[in-house]
Parts: structure tokens; C-alpha cells; sequence
């Protein structure tokens, strides 16, 4: 087994983890275990430990989802057809009781500042700020109004909220988001 095998695995079962009991329940010896590995092993691929192992998985995270979400700007012709596509992006992991995400946010308090901040920085850079930019350029646009970063912040939560397991009520979504969004006097 090479070692970014070794890492992926570490990285898999670190992630089992942190969805199934949050940063504070994580075992390493029962990632290590998972990963077919015994716990000292842990140290050779990543040295910091549990912390590391933390980051590179919030850094796996969010790099997957930047990736979906910067699909979803680039899809559809109008702001209502990308705002659809950013709901099946954010709603991917709807339906579980605590998201992946919640987890890697709820992690930040547990970690060393440096990493809490590097972490924060990358999240707000990748995932919210081209949410911001599309609102920003649609309410230049006149097409709603308000504060593009409020507006970045409801429409995500609201997104995450839909649980799209059986229908794709994503336009019905846009629609309900966009009728409090617009301005009153079209």
C-alpha cells in the first residue's frame, strides 16, 4: 500500500468519525484500526496528529464542495437556473441529523487557532464568497435586494434545509427564496 493510500484511508475513516460522534469523540485508535493500521503508524503520514488528520479532511471537504458549487455557477443561462443548481449542491447532504459540515464548523472551536483560521479562511473563500458574488451581481442587476452577504447566508440556509432524496423541488425552493428577495416594486 502506497502512502497516499495509507492517507485516504486515514483520512475515510477520520471522516466516519467526525460525521458519526464530532471532533471530541474521535478515537485514533479506532481510525487506525479502521484503516488497517496500527495507531503510532497514524504519526508517519500525518505528524500533527488528530488535529492534521482534521484539516486535511475540512480541506478534502471543502475542496469537494467548492467544486460542486462552482458547477453549479458555471450551469444554466439565468441567476433563477444557477441559484437551482447551487440548491442541489448544498442540499447533496440533507437528510442527515447533524451534516458533515456542521461537524467540520463545530470542530473549529477544538482546534489551535492557526488551523481554525486556516480552515475558516479556505471555507469562506471557496464556498461562501462565490455565493456573495452572485448575489452581489444580481442585486447590481436589480434582480433582488438587499445585502449580498444576508442574502448569500439565507439562501444557503435555506438550501441545506431541502432534502431532494425524492423530488427535485429546487426551482420551488429558488422561487420561495426569490419571493421574499425581489424588490416590491415588480
Amino acid at each position: 500500500m502506497t502512502t497516499t493510500d495509507t492517507r485516504t484511508l486515514l483520512m475515510d475513516a477520520f471522516s466516519d468519525q467526525l460525521a458519526a460522534v464530532g471532533y471530541s469523540g474521535i478515537s485514533l485508535v479506532g481510525v487506525a484500526r479502521t484503516a488497517g493500521i496500527r495507531k503510532p503508524s497514524i504519526y508517519h503520514h500525518f505528524p500533527g496528529g488528530k488535529e492534521e488528520l482534521y484539516a486535511s479532511v475540512a480541506t478534502r471537504f471543502i475542496d469537494t464542495a467548492h467544486a460542486r458549487i462552482a458547477d453549479a455557477l458555471a450551469s444554466g443561462t439565468t441567476f433563477e437556473e444557477r441559484l437551482a443548481a447551487l440548491v442541489r449542491a448544498a442540499a447533496e447532504h440533507a437528510g442527515a441529523t447533524i451534516s458533515f459540515e456542521q461537524r467540520v464548523y463545530d470542530a473549529l472551536d477544538l482546534v489551535s487557532a492557526s488551523t481554525r483560521n486556516r480552515i475558516s479562511t479556505r471555507y469562506v473563500e471557496a464556498l461562501l464568497s462565490p455565493v456573495v458574488a452572485l448575489f452581489r451581481e444580481a442585486v447590481g442587476e436589480g434582480r433582488v435586494t438587499g445585502d449580498p452577504e444576508f442574502l448569500m447566508n439565507a439562501f444557503l440556509h435555506l438550501a441545506r434545509a431541502v432534502d431532494l432524496s425524492s423530488d427535485d423541488d429546487a426551482p420551488r425552493i429558488v422561487d420561495l427564496f426569490l419571493n421574499g428577495a425581489r424588490p416590491r416594486n415588480r
